[in-house]
Parts: C-alpha cells; structure tokens; sequence
C-alpha cells in the first residue's frame, strides 16, 4: 500500500511531508492527525485555521482529490487620480482666478483598474481548507462573445455628419443633402436610384433631427435593393466562467458525520453576507462581502498535472439534499445516511490569454 500522506494543502518538502505521513499512521484513533499544522517555522504559533475532509480514511499519495481554500475578501479599492492640475493665476491680493491643466506623466486615466483577484490574493493566508474527492462529470466551459456588426455605407457617410450637426444643425443637413447629391453621380447612373439616393440621405438627416425616417426602406422602396452592410462578425467581451460540483456523502461512522456536518456549515456560512452586527459603526449601513474561494484539482502534494486551474471564486449557490436516496433515513445520532451537495462558482474575473503564461496557467491544460 502507499504511503498516506496528510495536510496536502502547504506544501511541504517531500521529506517533511513522508514525516507528517509517518506520525499521521501512528495515530490510528485519528488518521487526520499532524504535527500541529497551525505551527510556523521557528515555533512562532499562525493563527488557527480549520481544515475539513470527506471522507476521513487516508489519502493515498496518488490519490487526486479537490482542494478548496477560504479566504477573506479583497476590494479593488478603486483609485480615482484628478487629472487636472489648479493653479492660482490672479495677482497677489487680489480675488483668486484659477487655471487648470492636465498633470503630466499622469499615466493611462482611462486604466479603472489594475489588478485582478489573483493578483490580490496571493500573498493572503487562508482562514482553511476543505478536502473533498474529485466529484464525477469534471469538465469546463471558456467561452467569449462574438457579435455580428455592419456597416452600411451610408452609416458610414453620416458618421462625419454626426459631427457637424452639434455644431450647427440647420446648416449641417443642407450641407449634407448638397455633398450627398455631388457624390453619388458615379455610384448610381439610373436616374431613379440616384434621387431615391439623396431622399434616403435627407431621410437620415431628417431622422437627425428626431424624424422616424428608415433610409435603408427608402432605398428598397425605390430600387428593390439595400445598401452593402459589410456584415463582419466583431469580438464583443470576454464571459465570467462558472463551474458546477455535485458530492456525495455517506457517513460512515459519527466522526465521519460530525466532518460532513462542518464542512456543509462552513460552506454556507462563508458564502453568506455579513451585516456587520459586530461593528457599531458600520450596523445597518452595510453589508459586508462573503469569503472568496480558491479551488484546485490535486494529486498528493502537488497541482494536479493535467486538469484545469482555476482563478479564484465566489460560491454562489449551495443545495444541500439531506435525503440523497429520496428516503429520510438517518443514523441514531439524526446524521441522514444519505447527502448530496451541489455547489455553484463563479470566477471573479474573466479569463485572458496571459494568464496562461503564469505559473499556475503552464500546468496541464492551464485555465
């Protein structure tokens, strides 16, 4: 048989970690046992966390199983920079007269924002950790959105219109009928299609100044044609990916009961709003942000070699079924025999081709 190994989640030297596996089996009463994973390097005691697993028999070392980290959320804390500079150019004694310009070097001001949650949370400490096997039916979605788009020429003519016409409308439209007339001499020779041309082009102008006038159904009107829409399918965004886990959990024992029991409490308490009850100030103001998660698919010790990262998540949805079987049945503690557990997640940030060039990204399939 492998050797077990325990507390896969901090990751340790293989010597150390045949250590922690070696004082883990001695302790038969408790195979989740360790050597006080709460304490540092150099005796110094970190803040205690939990740490949750189903089922409670040992892990082989090549066992893969899922991973999930709990942490504090992290805002963007939004930076907004004046972009102006004032200066007080009025003589001295007399009513300030102020100026203003752009401060130079000011970088992109169009930049909102700088740093994604990854970024943000890769320094913090997790509050613990929840070990759950690798649930059936495994898979991921990336998808972008793409959109089709034209461009008539037409559309295209009265972009520069749309110009002028802020400055002066009246003179703008006549303006635009007089060019469109001059213009179209070599785009259509038939005479009809040539006036049914500059009614359609009035007809946009018209509808410029709040008019309900179609000037592709003006055209089709006179010449039974349409205008080019140089059709091109465009990108249009990138999507948030969301990901789905169902589990099974069969006690098998009251230890084992009183770990499934955690690790669903956990879950929902950590994906649960606060309402700040424990700060006077903020009490009825605001709703502080849930924890945030970060999953990994593993093997023993390390990353699992082939299957998809991920970025980090909010939990979104937890269902719970405590009778997994469509029978209430429960042991003599009232642990059901039989649970399932679906949870729900969402990335907090879109998925970018450079994420593939991280660290993370580079291990099997990346992302």
């Amino acid at each position: 048989m492998a050797e077990p190994f325990s507390n896969p989640s901090f990751g340790v030297a293989s010597a150390d970690n045949k250590a922690l596996a070696d004082a883990a089996s001695n302790l038969s009463n408790n195979p989740l046992a360790v050597a006080n994973p709460n304490l540092a390097v150099g005796g110094k005691v970190k803040p205690k966390i939990f740490q949750y697993r189903y089922p409670l028999n040992r892990i082989e070392s090549g066992s893969d199983y899922l991973m999930i980290s709990v942490l504090d959320y992290d805002p963007v804390k939004l930076d907004i920079k004046s972009v102006l500079q004032e200066k007080n150019v009025a003589p001295e004694g007399s009513e300030p007269k102020y100026e203003y310009k752009a401060i130079e070097n000011g970088g992109n001001l169009l930049n909102v924002s700088s740093t994604t949650a990854r970024q943000r949370l890769q320094n913090k400490n997790p509050l613990g950790y929840i070990y759950l096997p690798i649930p059936q039916n495994i898979q991921d979605t990336t998808s972008v959105s793409w959109g089709e788009d034209s461009l008539d020429p037409l559309s295209a003519f009265g972009l520069s219109f749309g110009a002028d016409a802020m400055k002066d409308v009246g003179g703008a439209v006549r303006e635009y009928v007089s060019l469109a007339s001059s213009k179209i001499g070599d785009a259509l020779r038939d005479p009809t299609a040539q006036k049914a041309l500059i009614a359609a082009i009035s007809g946009q102008a018209f509808g410029a100044l709040g008019g309900n006038v179609s000037a592709s159904g003006l055209i089709a009107r006179a010449t039974g044609q349409v205008f080019n829409p140089n059709m091109e399918l465009l990108f249009g965004g990138v999507n948030i990916r969301s990901f789905s886990f169902n589990f099974d959990f069969v006690a098998r024992n009251s230890k084992e009961g009183d770990e499934i029991k955690q690790i669903i409490r956990t879950l929902k308490q950590s994906m649960s709003a606060t309402n700040n009850s424990n700060n006077s100030a903020l009490s009825g103001v605001f709703i502080g942000s849930p924890k945030v998660f970060q999953l990994e698919y593993r093997k023993g010790n390390a990353p699992h070699p082939f299957l998809n990262r991920f970025l980090p998540m909010a939990l979104t949805n937890v269902s719970v079924n405590y009778t997994g079987s469509n029978t209430y049945a429960t042991y003599w503690d009232g642990t059901p025999v039989h649970i399932t557990m679906q949870l729900d997640f969402q990335e907090l940030n879109p998925l970018y081709a450079e994420d593939y060039d991280s660290a993370d990204g580079s291990i099997g399939v990346g992302y």
